[in-house]
């Protein structure tokens, strides 16, 4: 596995390296930073499984970077700090632990073990997926789980925890499990995040228009879907074109 390093206090940093270097032969630190500037121009370059950060840098706080790159889930964020206070902050911004300092072999493998069953759990359900041939997936709600053709599905939106399927017939689904998850799940060959609050399938849209702002328009829906200025060059990636 694959980790980034956000500390700028270079005790600390030290020790962070020298707890995973003796104790975590299979993780690679992947880079390090001691502002949010400088962490999140190369957090885009070099894509960690996880991310191990202290929450306060100086005037700056972690939950900035948090906020800037959404998505907290699949950044696997482990948070660090001297302060109790932050706790709440952190469980409400979605990171996956948060470590007291001092720092401790026994806490950093408490936090790691966390990363590793969920990367798992998502090859997991990737398998899982796979093994249907992308064909059919589960929308579980709170009284039952739907099972819908994937390529039924036109676009996803966000709605907080939960996520709100809108399907090719018109109809609207909503599964208790967060947006992130289903980018996870289904085929990236289709499916493209084009905001943090939407996932839509490209097989569905008409054309992208550049007038008021980037937006998809769908096939046969009246419905625009916003592409964030951050997913611009995704989308671009994904259609092998300048926009």
């Amino acid at each position: 596995m694959k980790v980034f390093i956000i500390e700028d206090d270079e005790w600390s940093k030290l020790i962070l390296d020298k707890l995973i270097t003796s104790y975590f032969p299979d993780l690679e630190v992947i880079g390090t930073a001691s502002t949010i500037s400088d962490a999140i121009t190369l957090i885009n370059d070099c894509e960690p499984d996880f991310i191990l950060a202290d929450i306060k840098l100086g005037n700056e706080d972690i939950f900035e970077l948090i906020n800037h790159f959404g998505e907290a889930w699949k950044y696997n964020y482990i948070l660090t700090t001297s302060h109790e206070n932050y706790a709440l902050e952190a469980i409400s911004s979605e990171v996956l632990d948060y470590i007291i300092k001092p720092i401790t072999v026994e806490k950093l493998i408490t936090a790691i073990n966390k990363v590793k069953i969920r990367i798992k759990a998502s090859l997991e359900s990737k398998e899982e997926n796979g093994n249907r041939n992308h064909q059919l997936i589960g929308i579980s709600s709170v009284d039952k789980i739907e099972v819908i053709k994937i390529d039924s599905i036109v676009y996803i939106k966000a709605n907080g925890r939960y996520s709100d399927f809108y399907l090719m017939d018109g109809s609207r689904k909503t599964a208790s499990r967060n947006l992130g998850e289903y980018e996870k799940l289904l085929p990236n060959e289709n499916f493209v995040r084009t905001h943090q609050s939407y996932l839509v399938n490209m097989n569905y849209v008409e054309h992208i228009s550049k007038s008021d702002g980037y937006v998809v328009k769908l096939i046969n829906n009246d419905k625009l879907i916003p592409i964030s200025k951050r997913k611009q060059d995704v989308i671009a990636k994904f259609l092998k074109l300048k926009i």
